[in-house]
C-alpha cells in the first residue's frame, strides 16, 4: 500500500495535444496548482421522508494553476489562436527635444500614409503635461512641421526654439511574435502532466504525476498588472473517454525519484 505523503512542491505543468501528442507547452514557475474534484448525491426517500439510499452521479474535474510568468502556449490554449511571427505595426511614442537649427530625429521610421507618417505630435510643457498639437505638412510653418521618413527628420517652424521638447506618436513596421485572440476561435484542449515532489514520514522523495488525459480550458482568464506580479491562471475541466484514453478524468503515479526503468 502507498505511504502516506506531502506534497511538498507543484514542479511543472506540460501540455501535450490530444490527438497527436505533440508538445504545446510547460509552466515551470508554478505558483499553486488545484485539481478539485466534484461529485453529485441524490437522495432516494421513502415513507415521511426516511433516506432509503443515496445515488452518486455527475463527477467533475477541474485543474487550476497560476503561473509567475506569462506564458505564450497557455494564450493559445485559452484564446484557441496561435503566434505567428510576421510583420506588423506598432504604436511608439518618442520624447524628443528640438535642436538649434528648429529640428528633431525620431528614434526609429515612422510608416504610414505619406505625407502623414506621423500620428500626433505636441509641444510638452514645462510640467509634463501636453500643450499645443503641431500638424504634418509638406512645408514649415506656424503651428507645422515637416517629416522625412529616410531621414527620420522632423523640421518645426522659427517659433519653436532651440530645447523645446515635443512628444511624437507614431507607427513603427517590425517583425514580431502576434497572437489575434479572434472572435469566432474558441479555447482549445489538451493533454496534461502534474508532475510534483512528495516525501513520506521517514523523509523518502517521491515524484508524483498526475495525468489528465483530456483537459479542456476555459476561455475565461485575466492578465492583471500593476504594482503587483502579473501572473498567468488558467482553468480546465477533465473529459472523461475519447480518443482512446478510457472512462476516467485522470491518473495518480507515485514512484521513486531513483526509480529505474523496466524491461
Amino acid at each position: 500500500m502507498i505511504a502516506d505523503l506531502a506534497l511538498t512542491s507543484i514542479e511543472t505543468i506540460s501540455a501535450f495535444d490530444v490527438s497527436t501528442g505533440a508538445y504545446k507547452w510547460t509552466l515551470d514557475e508554478l505558483q499553486n496548482a488545484t485539481v478539485a474534484q466534484t461529485q453529485d448525491m441524490q437522495e432516494v426517500t421513502g415513507k415521511g421522508g426516511r433516506i432509503l439510499n443515496r445515488l452518486k452521479r455527475n463527477k467533475a474535474v477541474t485543474i487550476s494553476a497560476t503561473n509567475g510568468l506569462i506564458s505564450g502556449g497557455l494564450l493559445e490554449s485559452q484564446t484557441g489562436g496561435e503566434f505567428e511571427t510576421k510583420t506588423t505595426k506598432v504604436m511608439w511614442t518618442d520624447y524628443l527635444t528640438v535642436n538649434a537649427s528648429h529640428e528633431a530625429t525620431t528614434t526609429w521610421k515612422a510608416v504610414g500614409t505619406s505625407g502623414a507618417e506621423i500620428n500626433a505630435l505636441y509641444v510638452r510643457e514645462r510640467n509634463g503635461a501636453l500643450g499645443e498639437e503641431l500638424e504634418q505638412a509638406s512645408t514649415v510653418a506656424a503651428g507645422k512641421f515637416t517629416y522625412t521618413p529616410n531621414t527620420k527628420q522632423l523640421v518645426f517652424n522659427a517659433d519653436i526654439a532651440e530645447n523645446t521638447e515635443v512628444v511624437v506618436f507614431y507607427e513603427r513596421q517590425i517583425s514580431a511574435d502576434v497572437l489575434v485572440n479572434e472572435s469566432d476561435k474558441y479555447s482549445g484542449k489538451a493533454t496534461l502532466y502534474i508532475d510534483c515532489l512528495a516525501e513520506d514520514n521517514c523523509a523518502n522523495v517521491y515524484r508524483v504525476q498526475i495525468y489528465v488525459p483530456k483537459a479542456d480550458f476555459s476561455g475565461e482568464f485575466s492578465l492583471e498588472f500593476g504594482g503587483d506580479q502579473a501572473v498567468h491562471s488558467f482553468e480546465a475541466n477533465s473529459l472523461a473517454g475519447g480518443c482512446g484514453n478510457g472512462n476516467y478524468y485522470w491518473t495518480y503515479t507515485v514512484f521513486g525519484v531513483n526509480t529505474a526503468d523496466e524491461a
